[in-house]
């Protein structure tokens, strides 16, 4: 599909890279980029890129990129325990964050994302033990960083659904601020059978975009029949994340077989980098690309290939 390294990185520059998932420091783990220093990896490429954090919201300092690094940064929060859980008023909190200029009364016409509980959220701590994997602070063991805080995240689980896979209350007044501020539901590291109840019951409480977050990493866990029954509602996107693989060794043959067994229309490929040990951008891109290009050659035209690092991405956000 791509005949060298530097070709898959001009194609992906024509297209215009959408990384729906990049993680920014500072946070409970050493991360590889804070804002600005991302910024600076990032402008020459021209990508798009939603930035994430487990502890708090982005939203400031994505506008804080666009206005003063002339880059497409945009925010979110991560509904764990650091913010309240499902907490209606820091999705509000986090909306009112997203304004380039800070004497704005309202907020940038950009998008806001929304995930799910991750760390904190049942389904994980359930899977592995424990909130913050130490597998993602890498080579941060050592004497310059510290160990891992493998104590971290988790502690205070942030409940969903209850056992009979009812929605919780603050659920739904979550999905409601969702709905109300045009937010983008993401549906972060829920189970599979919740992720099922999640999206149609957001979908009829007006939520009106969803990613369903790397749907093949181990607390998920969501079967490729599971995915094409959701992605017949409208504007449900499935992304699928290089760090499953890298960082959780799920093999990218899944994410191909997931991609035919879908169709490549409303699929995002997004590597969910930003971990000191992870390739630095865009490095990790364009690696992704050759990889997953060498998979799909003769099973997917360059076009649709392309469209699912750029193209579907603006859509899954509502960037035109």
């Amino acid at each position: 599909m791509f005949k060298s390294y530097a070709h898959a990185q001009e194609l992906l520059i024509d297209a215009g890279v959408v990384e729906t998932h990049y993680h920014v420091g500072p946070e409970l783990v050493a991360r590889r980029y804070d804002v600005e220093s991302l910024a600076e990896a990032v402008r020459p490429f021209g990508a798009a890129m939603v930035l994430k954090n487990h502890t708090y919201s982005t939203t400031p300092l994505a506008a804080l990129a666009r206005h003063r690094r002339n880059v497409q940064f945009y925010g979110g929060i991560v509904l764990n325990s650091y913010v309240g859980g499902l907490n209606a008023a820091a999705v509000a909190g986090a909306v009112s964050g997203n304004k380039a200029d800070v004497t704005a009364t309202a907020p940038d016409d950009c998008p806001v994302v929304v995930w799910m509980p991750t760390v904190d959220a049942v389904s994980h701590v359930k899977t592995f033990g424990f909130g913050f994997d130490p597998k993602w602070s890498g080579c941060c063991a050592g004497p310059k960083h510290g160990p891992a805080p493998t104590g971290q995240g988790g502690q205070e689980l942030v409940v969903a659904f209850d056992e009979s896979l009812g929605p919780t209350p603050g659920l739904l007044n979550v999905l409601d601020a969702i709905a109300r501020h045009g937010c983008v539901l993401a549906t972060g590291h829920l189970a599979a059978d919740e992720v099922m109840q999640l999206i149609p019951l957001a979908l009829a409480r007006g939520v009106r975009r969803i990613i369903i977050t790397h749907p093949h990493y181990p607390s998920v866990n969501l079967s490729d029949a599971q995915l094409a029954t959701l992605l017949r509602y409208p504007d449900v996107y499935v992304e699928h994340c290089f760090a499953i693989h890298t960082q959780d060794g799920v093999g990218l043959q899944r994410f191909a077989d997931s991609i035919l067994a879908t169709g490549p229309e409303r699929v995002l490929l997004s590597t969910d980098f930003g971990q000191v040990n992870s390739e630095a951008f865009p490095a990790g891109t364009v690696i992704y690309a050759l990889e997953m290009g060498r998979l799909m050659k003769g099973r997917l035209g360059l076009p649709e290939f392309m469209d699912m690092f750029a193209a579907n991405g603006r859509r899954a956000l509502g960037l035109g």
